[in-house]
């Protein structure tokens, strides 16, 4: 009767200790591993973790767009424009120099002229002329024609290096006035002029429309550029 009684809790033994073995079998599950042994989280198990894993990824921040009437700095402290899908960095904020005096939409080209060292107009289409230390003269010119264009030029006093014909010109359609002969024009045209008037400091006699207008030359062999307004 013992030997039968002690057969009976050996066997009852060995069957609690198969269905330990099965139960630690089925939770020693081990942390995935990536084909280059970087251990990855472990996302097995009667949890629902692909709504946690959605809930914790960050959106991707959109590329910040050019905006001309928002303009933002580089890190050298460029303000940065944008004229025709190209961009155009500058040292000035043209917006310290619209919006103040008379009018809000009021150019002042004199005053930022001036400012960048040029002397006054020598003549009422705006043209202004600045010496260089070895003598050298460069202009930067505005002028507006009556058949209805409108242009922006620079040269030197040996004569003109680059212009920008604005064609189409339509005065109904500009923003701004310019503070000298007070015709409008447009914040593209405000960008460009001051665009020439600093390049023109650092690199007088040179085209400074060669790479932002290269789209809009009027001929393989000249720096003559036409832009059409409004914007096509």
């Amino acid at each position: 009767m013992k030997k039968r009684f002690g057969i009976a809790v050996a066997f009852i033994m060995v069957i609690v200790l198969c269905l330990a073995l099965t139960g630690c079998g089925q939770n020693t599950s081990k942390p995935a591993t990536s084909n280059n042994g970087a251990t990855q989280p472990d996302v097995g198990g009667g949890e629902n973790h692909e709504n946690d894993a959605t809930a914790t990824q960050e959106p991707t921040a959109p590329s910040a767009s050019i905006d001309n009437k928002n303009p933002q700095q580089d890190a050298n402290g460029m303000w940065i424009f944008e004229v025709r899908g190209h961009e155009v960095k500058l040292r000035t904020n043209i917006w310290d120099y619209i919006g103040r005096g008379e009018t809000k939409n009021l150019f002042w080209n004199q005053v930022l002229s001036k400012d960048l060292g040029y002397e006054e107009p020598y003549n009422a289409d705006g043209l202004y002329m600045r010496k260089n230390s070895d003598g050298t003269l460069v202009y930067v010119g505005f002028q507006h024609h009556t058949e209805g264009s409108c242009d922006v030029m620079v040269g030197t006093d040996r004569g003109t290096v680059a212009s920008v014909r604005y064609a189409n010109f339509d005065a109904s359609q500009m923003e701004y006035v310019t503070d000298t002969i007070k015709y409008p024009v447009s914040l593209e045209f405000c960008i460009l002029c001051t665009y020439a008037l600093e390049y023109n400091q650092d690199h007088p006699g040179e085209d400074p429309f060669a790479d932002i207008l290269a789209d809009y030359r009027m001929s393989d062999s000249g720096s003559a550029y036409r832009l059409d307004y409004p914007v096509k």
